[in-house]
């Protein structure tokens, strides 16, 4: 049927009972899709403003933003290994099969910089990815719950769940208090059937007694554990220079 307006300007026009009925049908599917429009623009103005919240360039050291698997550079056979593992995990990833990844490991064998990796590729394929350490993520959490902060606990946490792949660097080095653990626990399970990566520097017993036994056991499901061994890179060159 043509619009509205050129619906009423038609001449000798006979408004009989099936054209009334007609055009009442027209403007209830116009008004229909202008209202669904309007709901899409506020709900899309909702996720643009509480993504700025998980702004990259705020929340991850400047040195890991250009991480990529061509510029990691193994130093044994775990970091090869380590690196396969990630470049698959990424490169294969299915939104629709929950698959996690625990990397553990010391500091400096490049287990952020794996997963940073991972984020930038998952983001250049089209998919949602938020990087964040848990010690900022409970701190923006935390902010949520000043009557000036321009989102809400909720909403924080909705963003949280709905990210296709999220990644957790450093969980465990959060003070281990009721509150963090009890807000590990939200997060963890709001992720169950969705793609989590964590890193740690703890081994598997530190790591569940500092977010206990229940977040560990929500951690482990659907989880590989890739353990990533080898000498912190931080420390080659004070080591090189004083041989």
């Amino acid at each position: 049927m043509k619009s509205v307006r050129e619906f009423l300007q038609k001449p000798n026009m006979i408004m009989d009972s099936k054209a009334l009925e007609d055009f009442r049908r027209q403007r209830e599917e116009e008004d229909r899709a202008l209202v669904q429009q309007i709901l899409k623009d506020n709900a899309a103005a909702k996720r643009a403003k509480l993504q700025r919240i998980f702004d990259e360039n705020s929340l991850i050291p400047k040195k890991l933003l250009p991480a990529t698997f061509d510029n990691y550079r193994p130093g044994n056979k775990s970091q090869v290994w380590a690196k396969q593992k990630c470049w698959e995990y990424a490169d294969f990833f299915d939104p629709e099969e929950s698959s996690n990844l625990l990397m553990t490991g010391p500091y400096g064998v490049g287990k952020s910089h794996l997963a940073k990796s991972i984020q930038n590729r998952l983001i250049e394929n089209g998919y949602t990815c938020i990087y964040i350490s848990t010690p900022k993520l409970l701190t923006k959490i935390r902010s949520t719950y000043n009557r000036e902060s321009e989102y809400s606990e909720l909403e924080l946490l909705e963003v949280i769940e709905q990210v296709d792949c999220l990644v957790l660097d450093d969980i465990g080095a959060e003070n281990g208090t009721d509150w963090t653990e009890s807000k590990v626990f939200e997060v963890v399970e709001s992720r169950l059937g969705k793609h989590t990566i964590y890193t740690t520097n703890l081994s598997g017993k530190q790591l569940e007694k500092q977010i206990g036994e229940r977040n560990m056991s929500r951690l482990m499901q659907d989880t590989e554990t890739l353990q990533v061994i080898g000498e912190d890179y931080r420390r080659r060159g004070l080591r090189r220079a004083g041989e």
